[in-house]
């Protein structure tokens, strides 16, 4: 897609879905009912948490298409439910539109601080970011390094899926995926 067409369906269309899912959680939100709140953007978002742990409080806060940056955008919703434990897993998307991995880095450590700041004695978890097209791989593999010294920084469990998802050659195992990005069912269990 040519840079001003993307740059175009971001500012329009992708915006405008986004703040429809944004308002999806906000409107749904039960303050302080607390949880588990997995959050994320469609690796997060698609994934059907309630049916893979039946029986845990989960809430989806995953969106389709989010970057870190949108993340903390969000927090307000989360401030408000005032979850037990947060799990984080974004990343990708940010490096698909070119941004730099440290944006992507001030974003995501950004983020820790405030939940940390916001939700004492909330259990937050950064999960590493997951393969995808072997294009990515090196830019991946940076970026779980650099959120695995934010986690141990900031004193939280950093979860490392890259090696579960990589195929050896940096791209997202064949039988776990149906487009080289998203999870199919059988990446989820």
């Amino acid at each position: 897609m040519p840079k001003l067409l993307r740059k175009l369906y971001e500012n329009l269309f992708a915006r405008k879905i986004w703040l429809a899912f944004k308002s999806a959680i906000d409107d749904v939100i039960v303050p302080g009912s607390g949880g588990i709140v997995m959050f994320g953007d469609s690796l997060t978002h698609m994934a059907r948490w309630e049916v893979m742990f039946p029986g845990l409080p989960l809430r989806n806060f995953g969106i389709s298409g989010e970057r870190s940056e949108h993340l903390l955008l969000r927090l307000d919703s989360l401030f408000a439910l005032r979850p037990e434990k947060v799990f984080i897993l974004i990343g990708s998307n940010d490096l698909g539109v070119g941004r730099k991995q440290h944006e992507i880095v001030r974003d995501v450590e950004e983020l820790v601080v405030r939940l940390k700041a916001g939700l004492p004695g909330c259990a937050i978890h950064l999960q590493s970011t997951l393969p995808r097209q072997r294009k990515f791989a090196g830019r991946l593999l940076a970026l779980n390094t650099a959120y695995a010294d934010i986690a141990r920084r900031h004193q939280v469990p950093y979860i490392e899926l890259y090696p579960l998802f990589d195929d050896g050659s940096g791209e997202l195992r064949a039988e776990l995926t149906w487009d080289r990005l998203h999870l199919n069912g059988a990446g989820y269990v």
